[in-house]
């Protein structure tokens, strides 16, 4: 499986903005290139001295469509956003 720099810059800067879009409180991530669907790794805070971790698997296409494509993008942070429900996300400002 090739994945060029530049495919794996766009995934990365298009995971982070859904997960800021999120708005979780603290969170880690990284994106992992695989044979199949990619996966981004993701830990984020559910309290002030506990994390928690999930594996949300995207197809690569989807994760590098979703910033010019707002289905895409609205579907991630459905499918996101319930995996991740329980992190703790930033007060409304």
């Amino acid at each position: 499986m090739e994945v060029s720099t530049e495919e794996l810059r766009r995934a990365k800067e298009a995971a982070e903005d859904l997960l800021e879009e999120m708005g979780l409180a603290a969170y880690l991530y990284e994106v992992e290139p695989t044979a199949g669907e990619w996966l981004v790794r993701v830990e984020c805070t559910v309290s002030d001295d506990a994390w928690q971790s999930a594996e949300l698997p995207v197809a690569k296409e989807q994760l590098l469509s979703a910033a010019g494509d707002s289905r895409i993008r609205a579907a991630l942070l459905a499918d996101w956003g319930g995996e991740l429900e329980e992190c703790q996300r930033q007060p409304a400002e």
